[in-house]
């Protein structure tokens, strides 16, 4: 199959133009979602080394989208990805997320069961609304205008600890030109975010790629989601170890062609 060379689409969003990566031809199309403070250069690795149809776009605010004043959160980025579906790919495809990307792709995937393929999750959040209110209250606090110049540095460290260096670079570049209002906004959406209905209404393949196994994760607190663990790696499992990621990817693809 020849590969089609990766080419930058616009697609009219809810809340302003998305900018996307369509790459690749034929399969069953994939698309993926970024993490909170992230952009599709995030998959540009993976895509580039996919024999599928695929797309990768940055959410409202973040990136080179517009849609800089909102409203944010898990249910906007959801109209997002709508968009772009609707826009870029016609058939059932297999949704990725990572992070917060992953509890949009499950509230995609509750919402619009029937025109997924497959759910991949890759670290996903768990159950947030676990966190004590006051709790959740304190960490979101980080975010405000006031506090956030002195925070925003920081609060990525833990997760880039076990971070290739050059994953640290584009991680941090991306946290450095994503706009506060966008992260705050989805990050707060996180705390409400119920995923436990992905599981309910969507019952195609699904599966976890991940670093961390923590009580907190939602492989820890859905002991019934098959997942995959990739030992020694940060939070961008597709940026640390691509082969992995890639290896990984095209399996589930295989298995929801199998299942389709």
């Amino acid at each position: 199959m020849k590969h089609k060379e990766p080419t930058t689409v616009t697609v009219t969003g809810p809340a302003g133009r998305l900018m996307a990566t369509v790459e690749g031809d034929g399969g069953i199309p994939v698309l993926f979602v970024h993490e909170i403070s992230g952009d599709r250069t995030h998959w540009a690795e993976t895509q580039h080394g996919l024999a599928t149809r695929s797309v990768a776009f940055d959410l409202r605010g973040l990136g080179e989208s517009g849609g800089a004043h909102g409203p944010f959160g898990v249910e906007a980025a959801v109209e997002d990805v709508a968009a772009v579906a609707d826009a870029l790919l016609p058939e059932k495809f297999v949704l990725v997320g990572h992070a917060f990307g992953g509890a949009v792709a499950g509230a995609f995937a509750s919402y619009y069961p029937e025109r997924l393929a497959g759910l991949l999750y890759v670290e996903p959040v768990g159950d947030l609304r676990r966190i004590p209110k006051a709790d959740a209250e304190a960490w979101l606090e980080n975010f405000s205008a006031a506090k956030y110049g002195g925070f925003h540095e920081h609060w990525l460290t833990p997760l880039l600890l076990q971070a290739k260096e050059k994953t640290r670079a584009l991680v941090m570049k991306s946290l450095r030109t994503s706009r506060r209002e966008a992260i705050a906004g989805n990050m707060e959406s996180l705390f409400s975010y119920n995923p436990d209905e992905a599981f309910e209404r969507f019952k195609g393949p699904t599966h976890a790629l991940v670093t961390a196994t923590g009580p907190e994760t939602l492989v820890a607190q859905k002991p019934a989601l098959s997942h995959t663990v990739l030992a020694h790696a940060s939070h961008w499992p597709m940026l640390d170890s691509p082969q992995w990621f890639h290896t990984e990817l095209v399996r589930f693809l295989g298995h929801c062609k199998h299942a389709h």
